[in-house]
């Protein structure tokens, strides 16, 4: 029985990567550098701030201190451009509600700074839908690595078994099969098919997706 549901928050709760993609686009061409589509994918998509930013500035060392200001500024960019038209994945809100009423457990596990989990949760005002918030600062393993998963299965006092993650990047859901709970692949930033073989279901929004749904994937684990 699925007794907690964790959400991944950027390209599942909300589907930001456009919006993503023109401020790293932006930020990178303010420091002289350009970033293509293909650049996007294989150094930027799922990846987290320090490794872009890593990326970003290959031909400079920089100190800890200079990585955080750097991703901090380029947040701080994404927030200014999203915010005029910030909206929840389709289903969304209708879907939190299903399983609130049911007593199952939430809560969002996402690599963004905390700055944008508030940002996100207010905007939609949703945070009362949730029982535990966790951002990078939560964690010392970025994802792929399991343990801001396995640290939301703690919080909410389930076990693997018994959840069911969302995730939309082969990252994410490299962390979330890793973690030993199952996972629903949100099509919001590769395609069906490109998920079908890593993950164990596959919504392209929230309106394909019901407590039933959910409650049926556990069964069968």
């Amino acid at each position: 029985m699925t007794k907690a549901v964790i959400f991944d928050m950027d390209g599942v709760i909300v589907d930001t990567n456009s919006h993503h993609r023109i401020a790293w686009r932006e930020y990178y061409q303010r420091n002289g550098k350009s970033l293509s589509d293909d650049d996007f994918v294989q150094h930027v998509s799922g990846k987290h701030n320090t490794d872009i930013v890593a990326h970003l500035f290959e031909n400079r060392p920089l100190t800890s201190e200079e990585v955080i200001r750097l991703s901090h500024e380029k947040e701080a960019l994404f927030r200014e451009l999203y915010s005029p038209v910030i909206q929840p994945v389709a289903g969304l809100i209708s879907f939190l509600k299903a399983l609130k009423e049911a007593g199952i457990r939430t809560a969002v596990a996402t690599s963004a700074p905390v700055e944008n989990l508030d940002f996100v949760m207010d905007a939609l005002e949703i945070r009362s839908y949730f029982d535990a918030l966790l951002n990078e600062s939560m964690v010392g393993h970025p994802k792929p690595d399991p343990e801001i998963y396995q640290k939301a299965m703690v919080m909410l006092g389930v076990e693997p078994t018994e959840s069911v993650i969302f995730e939309d990047s082969m990252t994410g859901i490299q962390a979330a099969k890793a973690s030993g709970a199952l996972v629903v692949g949100m099509a919001t930033t590769q395609s069906p098919d490109e998920l079908r073989p890593f993950v164990d279901d596959i919504a392209k929004d929230f309106t394909e997706m019901t407590l039933d749904r959910v409650q049926q994937l556990v069964k069968f684990f």
